[in-house]
């Protein structure tokens, strides 16, 4: 018994390991995408979004929402696997990590209560 708990508790380690490595660069890449935001680089901005997120904003694109996008920067990220929130003093952002890095699946995103965020750009 003692050995599976021994077990269990090193994958622990190993998985809160992985995500603390992995949060600065979704922090990075979160900061990437205010930073866009703010300086009117929809091109850049957008590259950033995952597909679902930019698909859903239609045929105008990101372009007219990112004055949505609060652009206070970013100053945290919290990784569970491939999941990620960043967080700023004005709002939250949310990423999923892709083969080909991270990629926000949610921006400008308020709480409305204790488990729902309302968001500007995709979203939970």
């Amino acid at each position: 018994m003692q050995k599976v708990i021994g077990v269990v508790a090193a994958a622990l380690v190993s998985v809160a390991a992985c995500g603390a490595a992995d949060a600065p660069d979704a922090q990075v890449t979160a900061q990437g995408f205010v930073t866009a935001a703010a300086t009117g680089a929809a091109v850049e901005a957008c590259a950033l979004l995952a597909p679902r997120a930019r698909d859903a904003l239609g045929p105008a694109g990101c372009s007219p929402v990112l004055p949505e996008v609060p652009h206070a920067p970013v100053v945290s990220a919290s990784v569970w696997g491939d999941e990620a929130q960043a967080r700023s003093a004005a709002d939250t952002l949310f990423l999923h990590e892709f083969p080909d890095g991270w990629r926000i699946t949610g921006a400008g995103c308020h709480l409305r209560n204790e488990q729902v965020y309302d968001c500007a750009i995709g979203g939970r």
